[in-house]
């Protein structure tokens, strides 16, 4: 199974891959919105979760979760919207278009971690 991941920021993919590795999952890595769409539609089948970055250039994250929402074919799944902006509003807005989940940079691994597995819970998680 495999969990995408689309942020423009490389240092925060690697540590949402780090993550989504040692819980068991095959990562998939976009860095903007219109990636993160392309990549979707070949992986459809296999992506369980899609952990989404609020601000991204090109599309940002809620026009991704919006796109997905949209489509049947995505409603197995599941959308995790990260981003540093804890902004009451915007997690209102993310949940009301289908987000599952809301997670505010900084977090730790171990958080990450938690939300995953509270997201996919019929996934094996590997224990290293």
């Amino acid at each position: 199974m495999k969990i995408l991941i689309a942020d423009d920021s490389a240092l925060m993919r690697r540590v949402i891959v780090k993550v989504v590795t040692n819980l068991g999952f095959q990562p998939v890595e976009a860095e903007n919105g219109v990636d993160c769409l392309t990549r979707l539609r070949k992986n459809v089948s296999d992506v369980v979760l899609v952990i989404l970055d609020w601000n991204m250039p090109v599309m940002d994250g809620y026009e991704v979760l919006v796109k997905i929402r949209a489509q049947e074919e995505h409603n197995h799944i599941a959308v995790l919207m990260a981003t540093a902006d804890g902004v009451e509003g915007d997690v209102v807005k993310a949940l009301k278009a289908g987000a599952n989940a809301y997670l505010v940079k900084p977090f730790t691994e171990n958080d990450l971690a938690q939300r995953i597995t509270e997201l996919v819970p019929k996934h094996p998680v590997e224990k290293q």
